[in-house]
């Protein structure tokens, strides 16, 4: 985790993934499915398109966590190598927080290279929560990593 701005907090991994690019792309744009491979033990709780129509480039979803529920889209779809989002969490009327979380797919024969990159603007009064905020962001990334190659993994 780098902290690249005041307000700015930074996470990058890379993790291999015993499985086809295809399914690992698969299960990320799968925003309804989160709930069947992501542990309810950290901020998660659930997820789900709210547009209609396929999956893509614009798609409008929720993503609703402990501290309340963040209303995004996808920003980049390029199957089956690229995914990206941004979403925002607001309070009262309020923005306190945005993340855009993007992963980019390798295929290495049957395996999946996963590089994702996760940044997050604090606004408001979370500008204060910055150490927490950070440690919950990295907690939540790692996590969110270690269950897709696990739920992939186990299938």
């Amino acid at each position: 985790m780098t902290k690249t701005a005041s307000t700015t907090v930074r996470y990058q991994t890379r993790t291999t993934i015993d499985r086809p690019i295809s399914d690992v792309f698969a299960s990320l744009a799968d925003l309804d499915g989160y709930r069947t491979w992501m542990r309810r033990t950290g901020l998660f709780r659930r997820s789900g398109q709210t547009s209609d129509g396929p999956l893509g480039l614009g798609t409008a979803y929720f993503d609703a966590t402990r501290m309340g529920t963040f209303r995004g889209e996808v920003t980049d779809y390029q199957p089956p190598a690229r995914i990206g989002f941004r979403e925002t969490l607001r309070w009262f009327g309020s923005d306190l927080m945005e993340a855009r979380p993007e992963y980019i797919l390798e295929a290495d024969q049957d395996k999946t290279i996963v590089h994702h990159l996760a940044e997050g603007e604090l606004f408001g009064m979370m500008r204060l929560m910055k150490p927490v905020a950070a440690l919950l962001a990295r907690s939540e990334r790692a996590r969110t990593i270690e269950s897709l190659r696990r739920s992939l993994e186990s299938d």
